[in-house]
């Protein structure tokens, strides 16, 4: 048998859901990167605490026990974990270490057992080979982010100079702090967040799946996980800036949908909120912050970095 053929044959997997007895091995393998693996390790975390596990969602990864003729017999159920995947509305891949022939197979296995998802996310070199791997038969792709950069801030935050000047009056916004949203607040959230995700993912979630896109709102609001400031501009008061803690685990808390009023950016408003969510997040949720920001958003790039984020890694993200 060839080289080749060896390396296929060793590198077989099997994709089986995550069982309860196996979710402490699963968070043990996810905890070798809990920045890149966050969404499965809350997820994880959820059905350890609570028993439940997320029905078809997380699936372990381990050696077939298949092999060519004459390698022998394989291994049983009893392999361990070498991988897990979290296949909610995107597809999030935990393959520490793998090298490339696994994510190989992985990626024709899911092909195979998994449901086409609407994004594959997660660290760029295993993303972007899986994604040559399942184009035929889940592409083309709606949008391919092969640069993004993953970054953490450990510690509190630097804090930045005040806003400065601009065509808006910084007397006149009679801006409110940086807090935790209520959901009183909802309705004057939305627009907000509905602003942010057509300039992120590129269309309206309110005409695609709006009573999904509402219920996340909301339950974020209800874990306290939604952040957002008030200030007058236009004589209404109105939020001028919000994030969520999108995602929650393994003692990191992933800051999701940035947002500055188009009105006030530029000004030093998004490094001043960040900075204030950092307090809010690390004094009751995680000790680090991560997230991660396509690499030619440079404006946001800056902010991240005047805060105090340092890139840790680079993620892909491929919109199927």
């Amino acid at each position: 048998m060839t080289d080749s053929l060896l390396r296929r044959a060793r590198s077989r997997v099997a994709l089986a859901p995550v069982q309860p007895g196996e979710v402490e091995e699963a968070l043990e393998l996810c905890s070798r990167n809990p920045v890149a693996y966050i969404m499965p390790t809350m997820h994880l975390e959820h059905a350890q605490a609570t028993g439940r596990m997320a029905s078809g969602q997380l699936w372990g990864v381990r050696d077939s026990g298949e092999r060519a003729p004459g390698i022998g017999r394989g291994r049983d159920r009893s392999s361990p974990l070498v991988g897990v995947l979290w296949t909610g509305a995107n597809l999030v891949p935990a393959l520490p270490d793998a090298p490339e022939e696994r994510v190989d197979t992985v990626a024709d296995a899911m092909v195979s057992q998994l449901a086409r998802p609407s994004a594959l996310v997660g660290e760029a070199a295993v993303v972007l080979r899986m994604w040559t791997r399942v184009e035929k038969r889940w592409g083309p792709a709606r949008d391919l982010r092969p640069e993004q950069l993953l970054m953490v801030l450990r510690g509190a935050p630097i804090r930045p100079a005040p806003p400065g000047p601009g065509d808006v009056s910084l007397d006149s916004l009679r801006l409110e702090p940086v807090r935790i949203a209520r959901l009183t607040d909802f309705d004057a959230l939305l627009p907000a967040a509905v602003h942010m995700f057509i300039g992120e993912v590129g269309y309206d979630p309110l005409e695609h799946g709006r009573a999904g896109y509402e219920e996340r709102l909301r339950r974020l609001i209800r874990l306290g996980r939604s952040y957002l400031q008030f200030g007058v501009l236009d004589g209404v008061r109105q939020v001028v800036f919000k994030t969520e803690a999108g995602v929650v685990g393994g003692g990191v808390a992933e800051l999701q949908g940035v947002w500055v009023h188009p009105k006030l950016r530029g000004r030093g408003f998004g490094r001043a909120g960040v900075a204030a969510v950092a307090d809010l997040v690390q004094g009751s949720l995680a000790p680090t912050m991560s997230l991660y920001v396509n690499d030619y958003n440079e404006r946001a790039v800056a902010t991240y970095e005047a805060v105090g984020f340092e890139r840790v890694g680079t993620f892909a993200t491929v919109m199927v």
